[in-house]
């Protein structure tokens, strides 16, 4: 026990208990659905953001007992949620939110840094009053949030408001999307290819060799720094298992600054519109690169073009 204790900050003796299901729901970050949704469609996208992820047999989920999803996050549900629950957890007991009978739960360490001015510094302060998720914290909120956003249910984070992706304002990220891949393509072979979509794209150079950054101001915002062994690069958990020395090495970043909802159209050669660039313009250079390509919360994204409808 005390070596696995070492590896694995959550395990617990036996003669420990269990969290409260309302502490549980009330300390972390937590995903709420619509009580009809199918458990193993839940289980199935969470398995696309991290591969090596083993869900718990339908027995034990049935008794939501917790597994273990990162090496710091710990995954319960489906757990039911009666009034009392609910309102014991603090989460909405009226609106549409009151309405989503079940909820997950990624149990992991509270970590925050403080928001610094930026362009989006006043409504991060609003959404995340106690400061920005860090480490594995924000690992889980993202999580949490992209399933949201695929099955249009609710996220909520600690100390701060609930989110309902398919409703409310994108939250403003550090990436909206982002692609890695292998050898850095040289700033101006990369403004040629985005040149479609984002055709007045100029450069600044990082120093120290922390690579390039590409903007065309009130579009886009393409960051592209090398990743792997030695940078303090972040490999999301989707890519870990094939992650090693040689790959990736780079890592393009793709920010969508027009501030406007929905996100600005660009007309592209073949007359395609995409309805969001950053998106349109991460799918093209993981297709031009052979990179992949992962969304703002990890999941991986297919190649293919976004049309307006």
């Amino acid at each position: 026990m005390v070596a696995l204790s070492a590896r694995w900050p959550f395990a617990r003796s036996a003669d420990q208990l269990v969290p409260r299901p309302d502490r549980l729901l009330r300390d972390n970050p937590v995903l709420l659905l619509s009580a009809l949704q199918a458990p193993g469609t839940v289980a199935g996208l969470v398995a696309t953001w991290n591969p090596g992820w083993q869900p718990a047999p339908a027995s034990a989920a049935e008794r939501a007992t917790p597994t273990p999803l990162t090496e710091a996050i710990r995954w319960h549900g489906p757990l039911r949620l009666t009034p009392m629950l609910r309102a014991d957890a603090g989460l909405p007991t009226t609106g549409p939110a009151s309405t989503l009978g079940l909820a997950y739960v990624a149990e992991t360490r509270r970590s925050r840094i403080k928001i610094i001015d930026s362009r989006h510094a006043d409504l991060l302060r609003v959404r995340y009053p106690h400061g920005l998720p860090t480490e594995a914290e924000a690992e889980a909120w993202h999580l949490v949030r992209g399933l949201a956003k695929r099955l249009r249910g609710a996220a909520h984070l600690p100390g701060g408001p609930l989110h309902a992706p398919h409703a409310d304002a994108p939250l403003p990220d550090d990436a909206d999307h982002a692609v890695f891949s292998h050898e850095m393509l040289p700033w101006i072979v990369l403004r040629e290819i985005l040149r479609p979509i984002a055709p007045d794209l100029t450069c600044e150079v990082v120093p120290d060799g922390g690579g390039y950054i590409l903007r065309h101001r009130g579009l886009l915002e393409v960051r592209v720094r090398p990743a792997g062994p030695g940078t303090p690069t972040r490999i999301p958990q989707a890519l870990r298992g094939r992650a090693d020395d040689a790959w990736p090495r780079s890592m393009y970043e793709f920010c969508d600054t027009s501030g406007q909802a929905p996100r600005s159209v660009v007309p592209r050669p073949q007359g395609v519109r995409p309805a969001h660039p950053a998106r349109a313009a991460a799918a093209l250079i993981a297709e031009v690169t052979g990179g992949v390509h992962l969304d703002a919360d990890g999941f991986p994204e297919e190649t293919r073009t976004f049309t307006t409808r």
